[in-house]
């Protein structure tokens, strides 16, 4: 095997970071803010190879007391963050858990968690099998330098 096709068979496998009879996630972290902080969000992107809808509906971690969905609005010029009781993910479909979006929050968490340190979530779908990913946690501070 050439080194383009061994580095690019290794860039595929670092971006998909789990996968679930066809429930892809991708590009998953969390963020690690300073110590003490016993609250944080994680993103990913989750891809629904299925031939069926997928609506994710919550979330668990041994690193976190809870985990809820959140999205940020925009209303009036303010920007909003507030819990949603699922997400829909269209078969065929894509969607993005981002910085100013669609979002996991962790709540209660059980230590600091540092740059480097990995972390398993379990994402719980209606409708379709619940996937585990181990996420790596990204310092807030790696975020601003990218």
């Amino acid at each position: 095997m050439s080194l383009g096709k061994y580095v690019g068979s290794l860039l595929v496998l670092l971006t998909m970071t789990a996968c679930s009879d066809g429930l892809i996630v991708s590009d998953a972290y969390i963020r690690g803010l300073p110590p003490g902080q016993t609250v944080t969000a994680a993103f990913m992107t989750l891809t629904n190879g299925l031939n069926q809808e997928c609506r994710l509906v919550g979330a668990t971690s041994p690193v976190a007391s809870s985990a809820e969905i959140h999205a940020h609005t925009h209303q009036n010029g303010t920007m909003s963050m507030r819990p949603v009781d699922e997400v829909v993910l269209p078969k065929g479909g894509s969607i993005s858990f981002e910085p100013g979006g669609y979002h996991l929050m962790l709540f209660g968490l059980q230590k600091s968690l540092l740059d480097g340190e990995e972390y398993r979530v379990t994402l719980l779908f209606e409708g379709c099998p619940k996937v585990t990913v181990t996420m790596p946690v990204h310092s807030v501070l790696r975020e601003k330098e990218g």
